[in-house]
């Protein structure tokens, strides 16, 4: 099943930071795609998984499988989210 991206918009991303830093949801390596907000740096496909179930209405455990990479990004930048690919080498 493809995922409608299109239903995810910007107060859905804010409230799945807001969620995954009430978690402790960290960057847990040194590489890797993040989502930026304030004093936040999450992974980034966590925070649109996150958004995406929020957006349509899924329950918390519901599977939502999707490649992450400049795509992740790109839905994330169109938001006007802030979010890199940091290169593991300089963190």
């Amino acid at each position: 099943m493809a995922l409608n991206w299109s239903s995810v918009k910007s107060e859905h991303v804010s409230a799945a930071i807001e969620l995954l830093t009430q978690r402790g949801v960290s960057i847990r390596q040194r590489g890797g795609l993040v989502v930026r907000q304030r004093d936040a740096a999450l992974p980034a496909k966590e925070v649109l998984r996150v958004a995406y179930r929020l957006a349509n209405a899924l329950p918390q455990d519901a599977e939502v499988k999707f490649s992450s990479g400049d795509g992740t990004l790109n839905v994330l930048r169109s938001l006007g989210f802030e979010a890199d690919r940091i290169d593991p080498t300089t963190g």
